[in-house]
């Protein structure tokens, strides 16, 4: 397990934005990938950040071993303004990004059922061999500019 903070999901291949230098889950994906290939062909990504992480996207955009499944809060004007859900990669990687835009103001049962709907069978489907957590911790109620509210629980 690594905790580390900021996940890195602004971080594209050519880029760091949104206070991340370096796309942390991204580099943890190819690095299982690159040293473990008979233990590790597939990945999922489940990010859960308030922001969608434009850089996960980008570098994952065309792949179709890693699958990134990226729950946010989708308004218009909300940074990186990004993550629709048309958005859904392409070349051999079309259908391996899944945006779910929530509303703003989204709760802990929001994101429960957006999971138990979208996660599970797509985790299901795609069968990987390692799953990453990019967790974002401003989909909490606390959060001055998250603008959701999620609990502890």
């Amino acid at each position: 397990i690594a905790l580390c903070r900021p996940p890195g999901h602004h971080a594209g291949a050519t880029s760091s934005t949104g206070f991340c230098l370096i796309n942390n889950v991204a580099l943890a994906a190819r690095y299982a990938m690159n040293r473990y290939p008979s233990l590790v062909e597939r990945v999922l990504i489940f990010d859960w950040d308030v922001h969608h992480g434009q850089g996960t996207q980008e570098i994952f955009w065309n792949d179709s071993n890693v699958l990134v499944v990226d729950m946010h809060l989708f308004a218009e004007g909300f940074y990186p303004s990004s993550g629709a859900p048309h958005e859904v990669g392409s070349g051999q990687g079309l259908g391996y990004t899944i945006n779910v835009a929530l509303p703003e103001g989204y709760t802990d049962a929001c994101l429960l059922r957006a999971c138990q709907d979208v996660l599970v069978p797509a985790a299901r489907r795609f069968k990987p061999d390692l799953i990453l957590v990019s967790a974002g911790f401003d989909a909490s109620q606390w959060d001055p500019l998250g603008e959701a509210n999620c609990t502890a629980e």
